[in-house]
């Protein structure tokens, strides 16, 4: 095989396996957002008006395969009315958690933290404080993890004044 030819291809079988390691919520998430959402919640104020809802209280928000549990859940829509943003934020040591599974080989995507935000329009998933991803045995965790979704793409990172640095557990078998 000649040498360019095989730089070529190992180049993509390279991309192809990045792309799978951190492809995580974007199959997931295109058809889940079309699904009806469910939520569930000890008390809740809206403000039609504003397009402003925040559940609190043991919240559990479903849509399709996605679950969001947390203290505290603000959804906010746009003009349209629209979801704009989940927030989501856990208290104590019970952090906010989300679960989803992945539909191109039914793995689950599993991300915990003090505050997760997912704003649908720029399709960023922000988990922030003690974050940690988990999707296929591979582990992220840092004060700060953000998922582009359309982009496929990670960043972790730890804050200047934190002790905690960030860690990623590859699992090569997967």
């Amino acid at each position: 095989m000649p040498m360019n030819r095989l730089f070529t291809t190992l180049a993509t079988s390279l991309a192809l396996a990045t792309g799978l390691l951190f492809s995580t919520a974007s199959l997931a998430l295109d058809t889940d957002r079309k699904q009806p959402i469910s939520l569930e919640a000890d008390a809740a104020e809206m403000d039609e008006a504003k397009g402003h809802y925040i559940y609190s209280g043991n919240v559990i928000v479903t849509q399709g395969t996605m679950i969001i549990s947390a203290h505290t859940v603000e959804i906010i829509m746009d003009d349209k009315n629209n979801i704009d943003s989940f927030i989501a934020d856990g208290k104590d040591a019970d952090q906010a958690h989300l679960q989803q599974e992945v539909e191109s080989d039914s793995s689950l995507l599993e991300a915990w933290a003090n505050n997760l935000v997912y704003d649908v329009n720029a399709d960023i998933i922000t988990l922030s404080g003690k974050a940690a991803l988990h999707q296929r045995g591979n582990q992220f965790s840092g004060d700060v993890i953000n998922y582009s979704v359309a982009d496929e793409k990670v960043k972790a990172s730890a804050k200047p004044s934190s002790k905690q640095r960030v860690k990623m557990i590859f699992n090569p078998s997967n």
